[in-house]
């Protein structure tokens, strides 16, 4: 089990948002936060207990507790699916939002009955517009966890806070994040800082906001980090150590929202099995998905058997990005897949297709120099030829962006080494919580 700092035991109450994208590195701060000696009562639905067993299989039960709550009851209206309990699809993150505030009184409810409650809730962003008055209402405190960077989030609350009406649920989202008590971001101020001092100046008006980045994802005793996928990990290693020329393997991931069309899947494949590079795809497997979306083309994992491997469902990302065989990463840019690409030391291929990718792929593309982009848009289909020539490109020839992106992935390293600025916003982050007492609000 983790070995844990010297704390007061602090407990602290928290709330994921139950997609692949936020829990998972909800999970990973929670991770950081029962090092630190910490308690933490995590709040997810039967569907989502399972991603909280890497945290389980590190920790004494002592210090973490799942408060396991039954998803709410849909409104006829609603157009989640009877038993969906984790979003795949972001154009309903609103409808699980209100879904999810139906576990207000519930919460309350355990709160009350609780013989040594929580000092703070500690909830995903999206969630802050009800925590916050659920937090007001327990006489505690709500921190808000950022997915996002604050690169993207800055223009974001400048557009929503300044021209948004009260009436869009995204303008919501935005005036809970900056009505919270405090603000976590998984990231680095080396990375980020001139933009969260604007964050703090013009939208928040404090400094309690910590950047506590890259959170290294969770390595369990013998659990995997998100589900089951079709091919288990030590094949995958294998299959991987079977290449003996270092940085040769194509690593191709679109994370848990992205769905493909039929084009688009004929002409990635057709790019892959152009290039002559080995590969390894991750399709995502969404079982609310039907139609063409996301099928493999009939004969391809005969065609490249050998020179690629095709993982339906769940892939184990960081220790593919980890293995020395892999030198280059398709992927949409989402922050989490972004950050886990530059840490695991490949060059980034990037296809941003909705949401924050777009900003993502700004910052690390245009701005620093790291990433090159090959696509974009949600519904473009890629032009295989040329696709295919900058996939074997991309393990064939030195880049500029792959040197540069060495020297982020060395100070997001000692950002989080002993006494670098995350490890001591982590500390400071613990500090402030210790300091807070169940039903007694520190003013501001």
């Amino acid at each position: 089990m983790a070995t844990s700092k010297k704390s007061n035991g602090v407990h602290v109450l928290t709330i994921p948002f139950p997609a692949g994208g936020h829990i998972l590195p909800h999970m990973d701060l929670i991770h950081q936060l029962l090092c630190r000696g910490l308690t933490v009562t995590i709040v997810v639905t039967p569907k989502t207990l399972h991603y909280l067993n890497p945290l389980l299989s590190l920790h004494s039960s002592t210090n973490v507790h799942p408060l396991v709550l039954p998803f709410p009851t849909c409104s006829s209206s609603s157009p989640i699916p009877p038993g969906v309990e984790i979003m795949q699809d972001v154009s309903l993150a609103p409808h699980f939002i209100e879904s999810l505030s139906k576990l207000f009184d519930p919460l309350v409810q355990w709160f009350q009955t609780h013989r040594s409650p929580p000092v703070a809730v500690l909830s995903d962003m999206l969630l802050s517009s009800w925590v916050n008055s659920l937090a007001s209402s327990l006489n505690i405190q709500n921190l808000s966890f950022s997915v996002l960077n604050p690169s993207t989030l800055f223009p974001w609350m400048s557009r929503y806070l300044n021209y948004g009406s009260e009436d869009d649920p995204d303008t919501r989202i935005h005036m809970g994040i900056a009505a919270s008590w405090g603000l976590i971001f998984n990231s680095f101020t080396e990375l980020d800082g001139d933009k969260m001092h604007m964050i703090k100046d013009e939208f928040i008006h404090h400094d309690r906001v910590w950047a506590i980045g890259p959170l290294l994802p969770i390595k369990p005793n013998g659990t995997e980090r998100g589900g089951p996928g079709s091919l288990p990990r030590h094949q995958i290693t294998a299959w991987l150590d079977s290449f003996r020329v270092d940085k040769s393997v194509v690593y191709v991931g679109f994370g848990t929202q992205i769905s493909l069309s039929k084009r688009q899947m004929d002409a990635l494949a057709s790019a892959l099995e152009e290039s002559g590079v080995p590969f390894i795809w991750a399709v995502n497997i969404i079982e609310e998905d039907g139609g063409d979306q996301n099928i493999v083309p009939q004969g391809f994992e005969e065609r490249v058997r050998g020179k690629g491997l095709v993982i339906k469902g769940w892939t184990p990302q960081l220790t593919i990005l980890e293995h020395r065989a892999v030198g280059s990463y398709l992927t949409h840019c989402g922050w989490n897949s972004a950050l886990e690409g530059v840490m695991g030391d490949v060059l980034l291929l990037v296809w941003p297709m909705q949401v924050d990718h777009f900003d993502n792929v700004k910052l690390l593309a245009e701005e620093l120099g790291v990433a090159i982009r090959v696509c974009e848009g949600l519904n473009t289909v890629p032009d295989a030829t040329e696709l295919a020539r900058i996939l074997a490109q991309s393990v064939s020839v030195d880049q500029p962006e792959r040197a540069r992106a060495m020297k982020l992935k060395e100070t997001a390293l000692a950002a989080i080494r002993k006494g670098g600025s995350s490890d001591k916003a982590l500390d400071c982050l613990v500090q402030q919580l210790s300091g807070l007492s169940a039903g007694s609000i520190v003013n501001n």
